[in-house]
């Protein structure tokens, strides 16, 4: 019951926090099984009925899993996928188009959407895999488009729109400096690996998005991930954290001497909305 209360609670605090516009429109897949008929059925019981803010105009939400160059796949990629869709079914806050069509990232295209959610997305999207295989020729119109998607990606958040940041999203771009600033930090390691219990803190309560855990704190089993530079309290806002004096912190790996382990923030980004959420390796807590 404790796991099922946080579950339902999970889900109205990244419903939260998606802004968009519920149909499906899958252009390309990324590896992993899909939720059986019992989970998917889970995944539905624990979203919303409805949302806790009425969009004044219909949103649409652009959520993308893409894994590139080499980046690990999350097993829980299709488990996310579900949650949001659900989401948008049961709430009709917003419409969910889910696809890794990186065209979608073009300017014109990217236009038709209010935000991005990155679900579990990683490495260098915009990059194919076989990137060093091609004919300097095709390496150069490669590149010129890598740019000019990044490019359509900033001032679609400069202008206003969201972007919302699951778990391993964190580690996307990492040859792409801006990327760091736009998201407000950057994934060090996870030196509490898959299943670690650990406990998470309301820090700022009076947040609308806090408003879907009834506090001070909840316990999770998670992938817990350490968060490294340009990470600063003074550039975003943080809703959850780890609470160290209730977790093993008898770990491998921790580098941060302020011992600020943040798992989840906002911040704006030009006059655009950004989210991010560390919570997200488990396929149960979708």
């Amino acid at each position: 019951m404790v796991m099922w209360n946080q579950m339902k609670r999970l889900a109205v605090f990244s419903l939260a926090a998606l802004v968009g516009g519920a149909t499906l429109t899958q252009t390309s897949g990324t590896l992993g099984q899909a939720p059986t008929t019992e989970e998917t059925a889970k995944i539905e019981a624990a979203a919303p009925d409805r949302a806790q803010v009425k969009p004044v105009k219909p949103r649409r939400l652009l959520v993308c899993s893409i894994v590139q160059s080499g980046g690990y796949v999350h097993s829980s990629i299709p488990y996310g996928k579900a949650a949001i869709e659900a989401m948008a079914k049961k709430t009709g806050a917003f419409e969910a188009v889910v696809s890794d069509d990186i065209a979608l990232f073009e300017p014109q295209a990217l236009e038709q959407f209010d935000a991005v959610v990155f679900n579990n997305a990683n490495d260098e999207i915009f990059m194919p895999p076989d990137f060093e295989k091609m004919s300097p020729a095709e390496k150069e119109k490669v590149l010129e488009r890598d740019k000019r998607l990044k490019d359509s990606f900033v001032r679609f958040l400069r202008r206003g729109k969201g972007m919302a940041a699951i778990h391993a999203s964190i580690a996307m771009f990492r040859q792409w400096p801006e990327f760091g600033d736009i998201i407000g930090g950057r994934f060090d390691n996870h030196p509490w690996g898959s299943g670690s219990a650990a406990v998470y803190k309301i820090e700022d309560p009076a947040y609308p998005l806090a408003k879907a855990f009834p506090g001070p704190s909840f316990d999770i089993k998670d992938e817990i991930y350490q968060i490294t530079d340009p990470y600063s309290r003074d550039r975003l806002r943080v809703i959850l954290s780890m609470d160290t004096s209730k977790t093993n912190m008898n770990v491998q790996g921790l580098h941060r001497k302020d011992n600020d382990y943040a798992i989840s923030w906002v911040k704006r980004y030009g006059q655009g909305r950004v989210f991010f959420s560390a919570i997200g390796h488990e396929h149960d807590l979708f």
